[in-house]
């Protein structure tokens, strides 16, 4: 078992965006909350990246960011820091499975793409079957932990459950709040655009979206 801890919310989470294993461009941190402006329960997910805009993260972006099918908002915090989130609502059950440290309750259809998101990455892959299907590991794990199978069985999953102040956000954001502040966020604009134009065509309405810099908190 993997002992230290991981951002439960970049390993279960991140996969089901679709965005392809191998991408130039990652997110620095991934989150379930975001503090005084998201909650746990809104089943929003979050991803942070801190990254100086090029063409080459604007093409990205505009593909598998703003394009996403989960795409809901986004948030420039400065220039360097862009915030990226993802609504979860028709997916209810894999957010509870993660909330819960159940992760052997995805969906069939998630379980598939999370492994296959992990496959050929050594260990790692191993790990993360075991989370998804510890039924298939109880025994292996039992020997390396020196305990009995019925404890095991009767834990049944053999991840940890989130630590959810470490999958929350901590960034001040202005006194005005960002929500309430409709010129600094893109929901508006993409909702409202209803005509069979491209998603991707937000990426230069963006660079108007400027917010204070704000520093990336803990």
């Amino acid at each position: 078992m993997y002992k230290e801890y991981f951002q439960k919310s970049k390993v279960f989470l991140y996969p089901l965006l679709g965005i392809p294993k191998g991408q130039k461009y990652v997110p620095v941190g991934t989150y379930l909350a975001w503090e005084d402006e998201i909650d746990f329960k809104d089943m929003k997910f979050m991803c942070l990246y801190k990254q100086r805009e090029s063409k080459a993260f604007y093409k990205f972006e505009d593909k598998y960011l703003l394009g996403n099918m989960l795409f809901d908002d986004y948030q420039k915090l400065s220039k360097t820091i862009h915030l990226y989130i993802f609504d979860f609502s028709k997916f209810p059950n894999d957010w509870r499975a993660v909330m819960n440290g159940r992760y052997s309750k995805f969906t069939d259809r998630s379980k598939k793409i999370i492994t296959d998101f992990f496959e050929g990455s050594g260990r790692v892959t191993e790990y993360i079957e075991s989370y998804i299907y510890p039924d298939y590991y109880h025994d292996d794990v039992a020997i390396d932990l020196a305990v009995s199978i019925e404890l095991l069985q009767d834990v049944y999953e053999l991840c940890d459950k989130p630590n959810l102040e470490k999958e929350t956000l901590k960034l001040k954001v202005p006194e005005v709040g960002l929500f309430k502040n409709k010129n600094i966020s893109l929901s508006d604009n993409l909702k409202k655009n209803t005509n069979g134009k491209n998603k991707s065509s937000t990426s230069s309405n963006r660079e108007n979206n400027d917010g204070n810099n704000i520093k990336l908190g803990s």
